[in-house]
Formats: C-alpha cells, sequence, structure tokens
C-alpha cells in the first residue's frame, strides 16, 4: 500500500500499479511512448491518491514553470483589484497561473517579494513598485535581477532609472485634462491636493495641472498646492486648510480619490456644497466614485487594458515570441475624464 500521510509522489502511483515510475512520469505527461491503456490506469491510481505534481520540480525540468509573479501595493484597493483581473485575463488564455503578493508600500518587502517569487521558480515578475522613498535603493537591485537575464516587467508605479519595460498611464495628460476640464466648466481658483512627489505618477500629475493652469491663463497660487500622503486620513485636514484661506479655491483637483473623497465628506460635514460651493475632481476611478453623494468625478486609467498588456508583454517575452512591439520599453496607456456630478458645470 502507499504511504498513509505526507505527500504522494510518483513512486507511490507506481508502487501501487507494480509500474516503475519513470513510466508513471511519462504516462502523466501524456507520452506516447506508454501505451494509452497504461496512461487512463495511471491518471484514474493519482486521482485517486489525490496525486499533486511538484510545480517546482517540473519546472527545473523544462526550464519553464507557466506561473508567473505579480506585485502590487496593496490588494485592497479597486485599481490593483482591476490590473490583476486583467493580467489573470491573459495569463489564463495563454496557459499561465498568477501568483499574487502585497509589498504593503514597503521596498525591502518588495525585494524579498521578488526574492521569494524567484524561488518558486517563477517565469516572470510583474511589479507595480512601492511608493515609500526607500524605493530609490531597489534601483540597483532590479538592475542586477535583470542583469541576470530574468524578466522584470513594470506597471503603473514605475521603478525610476531601471532599464526594463513598463506600461503607464499618461499621467501628466490626465492632470492636465482633468484641470482643464474645471477651468473649461468656468472655475477659476483651482487648487491642487498632490501627492508624494518623489513618486513618478503624483510628480507627473501635479505637472499636468501646472500645465493645464498656463494654458488656461490662471495663476497657480502656491497657497492652493496642498502635499497629501493620497489617503482618506488627511483628506479633511487638506480640505479645510485649502477653506480657511481668505479667498478659497472654487474647485479641487486631487491626485487621488481617496483624498477627494475625504473632501466631499469633509465639505458636507462643514456645510460646503458640492459641486456649488466647491468642485472636486480625483484621480484613479475608484469603484466608491459612482456610489458616494454626490458621484466623484474622476480619472480613469484604464485599469484592465493595463493589466492585459503587462500580462501579453510578459507572455511574450517568456514564450520566446515577442515583436517588435512587445519589445518597447515603454507603453503609454491614454487617461480618459469621467465627469460626474462633484464638478458639473457652473
Amino acid at each position: 500500500m502507499a504511504k498513509k500521510s505526507g505527500k504522494i509522489t510518483i513512486h507511490d502511483i507506481a508502487y501501487e500499479l507494480g509500474l516503475n515510475a519513470s513510466t508513471v512520469s511519462r504516462a502523466l505527461a501524456d507520452n506516447p511512448v506508454v501505451s494509452q491503456k497504461t496512461r487512463d490506469l495511471v491518471r484514474a491510481k493519482a486521482a485517486a491518491l489525490n496525486y499533486q505534481p511538484n510545480r517546482i520540480a517540473a519546472a527545473l525540468r523544462r526550464g519553464r514553470s507557466d506561473i508567473l509573479g505579480v506585485i502590487v501595493p496593496a490588494l485592497d484597493r479597486a485599481f490593483f483589484g482591476k490590473v490583476i483581473r486583467g493580467i489573470e485575463e491573459k495569463a489564463g488564455k495563454a496557459g499561465f497561473h498568477i501568483i499574487v503578493c502585497q509589498s504593503y508600500d514597503s521596498a525591502k518587502r518588495e525585494r524579498a517579494m521578488v526574492d521569494t517569487l524567484r524561488r518558486l521558480q517563477v517565469d516572470g515578475i510583474m511589479v507595480s513598485v512601492a511608493k515609500d522613498k526607500e524605493q530609490a535603493n531597489n534601483v540597483d537591485f532590479y538592475q542586477n535581477v535583470i542583469a541576470s537575464g530574468f524578466p522584470i516587467h513594470f506597471f503603473d508605479t514605475i521603478a525610476e532609472g531601471v532599464d526594463a519595460p513598463v506600461v503607464v498611464i499618461d499621467n501628466e495628460q490626465g492632470g492636465f485634462e482633468a484641470t482643464s476640464h474645471l477651468i473649461k466648466a468656468g472655475y477659476q481658483r483651482i487648487a491642487h491636493l498632490r501627492g508624494p512627489q518623489h513618486v513618478p505618477i503624483y510628480r507627473d500629475r501635479y505637472l499636468g495641472y501646472i500645465r493645464a493652469m498656463e494654458a488656461g491663463g490662471l495663476t497657480v497660487d502656491p497657497g492652493y498646492v496642498i502635499d497629501i500622503v493620497s489617503h482618506f486620513d488627511n483628506g479633511e485636514e487638506a480640505f479645510l486648510s485649502l477653506w480657511d484661506l481668505t479667498q478659497p479655491p472654487d474647485a479641487v483637483f486631487s491626485s487621488s480619490d481617496y483624498s477627494a473623497a475625504a473632501g466631499i465628506k469633509a465639505s458636507e460635514k462643514h456645510g460646503i456644497r458640492v459641486p456649488e460651493d466647491l468642485a472636486i475632481i480625483g484621480f484613479s476611478n475608484e469603484s466608491f466614485t459612482e456610489i458616494i453623494t454626490p458621484n466623484l468625478s474622476t480619472v480613469d486609467q484604464q485599469t484592465l487594458e493595463m493589466g492585459r498588456r503587462t500580462a501579453e508583454r510578459m507572455i511574450a517575452v517568456v514564450a520566446g515570441n515577442a515583436t517588435s512591439e512587445d519589445m518597447e520599453q515603454r507603453l503609454v496607456l491614454a487617461p480618459r475624464v469621467i465627469v460626474r456630478g462633484s464638478s458639473s458645470v457652473l
């Protein structure tokens, strides 16, 4: 009889059937060298014993695991959930599985996740990098990984200074179009809730805001630019600091939907009408933007498409059939402004 405890191996199946382990291995691989009758017999016994193949061992033999790694800052954000859905959609159709890890916005943990996934013999890793300031320390780490021949692709938040393929939204254009929407709607005193400027996506959104203000002939008041950490927690504080100004803004472009939503909540709490007294537009098109009151205007980041294109490019490289388009270092997707009740026309 096969052992009663522990992981079932091909040797256990071979013992049960009175076959050689090599015959069982070939049968499980559907090798035509083994008769169909024996292949069916081996598969039936494997199922009866609840045999699970050792994917890592198989990967070492084949030189490919058909498993891809994905690292994101957090899984509780709708943005990353949609990107992962896009990745899984393309990966599944191509016969790949994915393993998803969270960095919790820690560059140190991100490095550990890359090392862990590589030990698990994944074929490549797709990363949206952590936003903490320690990310600068990961440049040499990623360069060494890539120099070893291991595929790394970045999406959304990228590692600056690392020569690797990336898929991003045009954040500067998104900031420009969001601010331009407010200007075209008739707003004149437009403030900006600015994300951490060491993070490329927030820096680009701020540059888009500046460009739109200049194009619209409006002056950027330094007092209207408030630095935030792009979370719900300090959004109320940021909005109230703006409202306490001698001449408060009549509109706000936030680099984050979370801070924009906090602004709507703070406005309601303090009797500020949105959009009558203050128009608000965010960035990302998180799922909650459609259900808060008023609905939040925002910039859509093409999350599903970002996931799909990132996966397509990675799979093409792993499969060895990448085209020149797949190998382009930077794929930039176009943003789309979604106008809702928080910034209706004056």
